[in-house]
């Protein structure tokens, strides 16, 4: 009977080839991801990392057995050093293959300024399990921390940019492309600031506009769900000097001066305004500090400097569930809701101003707040800052806001007040974790706490150490987006990575393994030239989690040279877009894979059937007995029924699955001993 074999042409090389590091690279962590290629009839696999100065691998700074083809070493390796790493497969009977070719990386020396932190740990089983990111303000230095306090990576503003300058960056949220937005900060070279995106990598993927209007962006940069980005920038207005404001006598002859607002703006990426909302639009210029204002007039203040900075936002955030968009106003001690397709106010939260317009939650006592955001539960968090009151009581925040006919009534759901002299009259952090934690920042006190939902510190960044940070995010691992593709098994020939198929109706398996921190929507695709394959659908993986897809083709018994390919990429990062790309070539003589004349199955009998069919296997002569899988999967490739899951003896076996109970379709059998797979199509007519 003629056959058709199936070449990998890419990714599955012979050998298996080291994807991930590219040798010779250099990182900026030590916490590294590996990934490499396919072996044939490989169950797992053997990864060994050591210096390069190790005399062949005799101390490796990693020896491990994984099954899939990526894995995240978080421990074990040193800034400023040189690695080398290797694999080899493991098959199902627990023998060794060769070592792959070795790759070399090395890891890039920690910048000066950034140090390990001193931490106290309070309670480790209740930490909210990742690493904490942090900027260094003034240095351009974003980096993260383990529970340990000591730095795991870091990026740097030396980088050139496309106008030939170089910024300061600071981060605002990490992106569910595995990447991070921000602000980079242009004024030590009088340039406007912008926001960008950037790699964990230190590659600069993105750059804002950068002919903006006086200081730029500032504070916030926020991703909408459409990729477009929302950012903070300045406005000025001259207006009047206001009638209840007393003017000096030296600046008698001075009748205006210039009001910083601020303007909402959002752009797509290729840097277009498409959205845009002004306070000098929306709030009334009754609502202003008088103590402010008149501060100006200040000897040896300038005129020619004068400008009132009347809003000082801070925090911008999208909520996609209400189409709205939260402000935090600084000066002004204010929340803004603002309905997103027309722009109008839905609500002012904070302290009463002259115009009335501020109506909600006037008895918070918010205070120069900052990092508004909306929480799962649909409440509102903020750090309120406290600088006006006697003496400076920062804390964190949740607010419940029942919406009614009338006013919406607020109600203060949680906070936790900074003990005397860790709070922060400026800029600061506060974000709700995973585990139900809240994650504190105060900035003037280098102070980072994070605390249960009883408030009993679990961990914390210890105060007033060198430097200072914004904000601070936790996140599980560096890696949000990471995934690996198992083609079905293949052997190995003298042309290539060879998978038979006999002619007629073929079941085809792959498995997409989602090895990032978030649950993942994937798009895939199953193609060739002459219309054996043709299948497409997307699959949801949550996170560390596998799914196997079925795919149904017919190869014809006169086969011609055909091109095979499946791609996949996930839904929020198509950049990482996997191709697997297979020639099928007909052969009459082939070197018949090994388990192809020892392990055997016959077509299941009766198929279509209604409601029993028989399944009949052969397990070859071996000294030791087989561990045996049978499981029976719908159209969906969901895992319904498992009909043998167990130790067999070599020879013949019978297994019957009684399709009572399900409904008519197409169903898949499935049979797993070792590394031999096979994959038969069922049909089950009532």
């Amino acid at each position: 009977m003629k056959s058709i074999i199936i070449l990998c042409l890419f990714p599955c090389l012979i050998l298996g080839q080291l994807i991930s590091p590219v040798d010779n690279d250099s990182l900026n962590t030590v916490h590294v991801l590996f990934e490499w290629e396919q072996f044939s009839n490989a169950v797992s696999y053997q990864i060994q990392v050591a210096e390069n100065d190790s005399t062949d691998f005799q101390t490796p700074a990693a020896d491990l057995i994984d099954s899939t083809l990526l894995i995240i070493i978080d421990e074990g390796f040193l800034w400023g050093t040189t690695y080398v790493w290797r694999i080899r497969s493991v098959n199902s009977m627990g023998n060794f293959g060769e070592w792959s070719e070795t790759g070399t990386f090395s890891i890039k020396p920690l910048p000066e300024e950034i140090a390990s932190l001193d931490i106290a740990i309070y309670d480790s089983l209740s930490y909210a399990d990742g690493i904490t990111v942090m900027d260094q303000l003034g240095e351009g230095i974003i980096y993260a921390i383990d529970i340990h306090g000591n730095p795991v990576w870091f990026v740097h503003s030396n980088i050139v940019w496309s106008n030939g300058f170089s910024y300061l960056m600071q981060f605002t949220h990490f992106l569910p492309n595995g990447n991070f937005i921000g602000i980079a900060e242009g004024r030590e070279n009088n340039l406007p600031s912008r926001a960008f995106e950037m790699g964990i990598d230190n590659t600069l993927i993105w750059e804002g506009p950068g002919n903006l209007e006086l200081f730029g962006v500032h504070h916030d940069v926020f991703p909408m769900p459409s990729g477009n980005v929302l950012a903070i920038t300045i406005q000025d207005t001259l207006l009047p000097i206001p009638d209840e404001i007393d003017v000096p006598e030296e600046y008698s002859y001075i009748d205006s001066v210039s009001w910083q607002g601020d303007r909402i703006v959002e752009w797509d990426r290729n840097g277009d305004e498409v959205w845009s909302w002004s306070v000098f639009d929306h709030f009334d210029m009754q609502d202003f500090v008088p103590e402010s204002y008149e501060s100006m007039f200040t000897p040896p203040n300038n005129p020619t400097d004068f400008f009132y900075e009347w809003t000082h936002s801070n925090a911008v955030w999208y909520d996609i569930v209400d189409n709205v968009i939260y402000l935090s106003v600084r000066n002004l001690s204010r929340i803004t809701k603002i309905d997103y397709p027309t722009g109008n106010v839905v609500w002012n939260m904070g302290k009463s101003m002259p115009s009335g317009d501020v109506t909600v939650g006037n008895d918070l006592g918010l205070s120069g707040q900052h990092s508004v955001k909306v929480l799962g539960n649909r409440n509102i968090m903020v750090y309120d800052n406290g600088f006006e009151s006697g003496s400076l009581a920062s804390r964190g925040l949740e607010i419940s806001v029942i919406n009614s006919d009338s006013i919406p009534e607020t109600e203060v759901i949680w906070d936790y007040i900074l003990p005397d002299g860790l709070g922060s009259p400026l800029m600061s952090d506060c974000d709700r974790l995973s585990n139900g934690n809240s994650l504190l920042t105060s900035t003037v006190a280098n102070y980072i706490v994070e605390v249960s939902p009883e408030n009993e510190i679990v961990w914390k960044v210890l105060p007033n150490q060198d430097g200072s940070t914004y904000r601070s995010e936790k996140i599980p691992t560096l890696y949000r987006q990471g995934f690996t593709v198992i083609q079905p098994n293949f052997t190995e020939g003298p042309d290539g990575s060879i998978l038979e198929l006999e002619p007629g109706d073929v079941t085809l398996v792959y498995k997409i393994i989602n090895e990032g921190w978030q649950n993942e929507n994937y798009f895939y695709t199953l193609s060739d030239d002459l219309g054996w394959f043709s299948d497409s659908g997307s699959v949801e993986i949550n996170s560390k989690e596998e799914t196997e897809l079925f795919f149904s083709g017919n190869v014809p018994n006169e086969g011609t040279t055909n091109t095979l390919i499946f791609t996949v990429f996930p839904e929020n990062a198509i950049q990482l877009v996997r191709v697997v790309s297979l020639i099928l070539e007909p052969s009459l003589s082939i070197r018949t894979p090994p388990f192809s004349k020892v392990f055997s199955i016959n077509p299941a009998f009766p198929n279509p059937f209604n409601p029993v069919t028989t399944i009949q296997f052969t397990l070859p002569m071996v000294e030791t007995w087989h561990a045996v899988s049978l499981q029976i999967y719908d159209i969906s490739g969901i895992l319904i029924e498992t009909l043998m899951d167990e130790q067999l003896i070599p020879g013949q076996h019978t297994v019957t699955w009684n399709g009572t109970g399900f409904s008519s379709g197409v169903y898949f059998l499935k049979l797993e001993a070792g590394s031999f797979s096979q994959v038969e199509k069922l049909m089950l007519i009532k």
